[in-house]
């Protein structure tokens, strides 16, 4: 399954779960039902803030992962990493988890001071 087809399976089933309607989600996050229709169909994928928004509305640890992972892919390829060996992608993570922790570390200081 590719990742527009994960991620339209994703919203669909939260949606679902929910008990809401593609209405109520678009204008929920401010944008038009045709826009929403396109990303729960597959047509497109929707911009980072909205995945954000997404993640934000359905509250699902479930969902949150899902797409914590579809974003993750997309920067995986953006990035050029599908070239790397097995090894060196571990490497990568491994020192991109070390410098994602320090930061939240900082921020978590930052908001509570």
């Amino acid at each position: 399954m590719d990742i527009l087809q994960q991620f339209s399976t994703a919203l669909l089933q939260a949606r679902q779960q929910k008990q809401v309607t593609q209405e109520q989600i678009a204008w929920a996050l401010g944008v038009s039902h045709a826009t929403y229709n396109a990303w729960e169909c597959g047509h497109r994928l929707c911009p980072y803030k909205y995945i954000i928004a997404l993640i934000n509305y359905f509250n699902d640890d479930h969902f949150t992962r899902r797409m914590v992972r579809i974003m993750l892919t997309l920067q995986h390829k953006m990035a050029g990493l599908d070239k790397l060996s097995e090894e060196q992608l571990t490497a990568w993570y491994k020192k991109l988890i070390a410098v994602f922790t320090d930061e939240c570390e900082d921020w978590l200081k930052n908001i509570t001071n």
